[in-house]
């Protein structure tokens, strides 16, 4: 079922603005996956970074005032943050079954914008970064606007990764491949009118 854009609910929800919030979720989902290749590292360690380089990411936007769209409400790690006033939060799950609290649950910031909207309107945002959930080769955000009862009634899908990546810290080993040969400059017998026949 192919659901309406969030910006016919409420057009400060534009997919420009939800570009870079998702942007910065996949940015750090590849700085994270880059950095943390110790042998030592594992899902575990690499989710928790992730989750906190994001959050500590947004946070750092949205008070550098560099967008005047975006605010923080909550700088917890229940982070809460607003598109023009609007509240959203972003978790790393399954777009299709999501199982994390940021997507299932509203903290009490996100219930009382439940009062300015309509019945049926969506009035609960998250950004879903769908990290290898789905099929596809690169992460995808997938931004999900509820009603009040729990029914998804609009849905964003990102562009998807748009930079080069590396998510392997082993370089191949250096190749000798000896020293370049150097010698006179020979002079080119056409260009000088001279020959270099005996």
């Amino acid at each position: 079922m192919n659901l309406p854009l969030p910006e016919v609910f409420h057009p400060a929800l534009r997919g420009d603005r939800l570009e870079i919030i998702a942007s910065i979720l996949i940015d750090e989902h590849f700085a994270t996956a880059t950095d943390l290749q110790s042998e030592f590292d594992d899902g575990y360690t690499r989710g928790c970074t992730r989750f906190g380089r994001q959050k500590n990411r947004l946070k750092s936007i949205a008070l550098s005032g560099q967008y005047d769209w975006l605010q923080l409400l909550h700088a917890g790690n229940d982070l809460v943050f607003t598109i023009d006033g609007i509240p959203c939060r972003f978790a790393t799950d399954d777009p299709s079954n999501p199982t994390k609290p940021a997507v299932l649950d509203a903290t009490p910031i996100q219930q009382s914008f439940f009062d300015e909207v309509e019945n049926g309107v969506p009035c609960k945002f998250c950004f879903i970064l769908d990290g290898g959930y789905a099929e596809a080769d690169d992460p995808r955000v997938v931004f999900i606007g509820e009603d009040m009862k729990g029914i998804v009634k609009c849905k964003w899908t990102s562009d998807g990764a748009k930079v080069l990546h590396v998510v392997s810290a082993n370089t191949p080993p250096a190749k000798d491949i000896g020293k370049a040969p150097v010698g006179p400059k020979r002079i080119d017998s056409d260009k000088t009118g001279t020959s270099d026949a005996p």
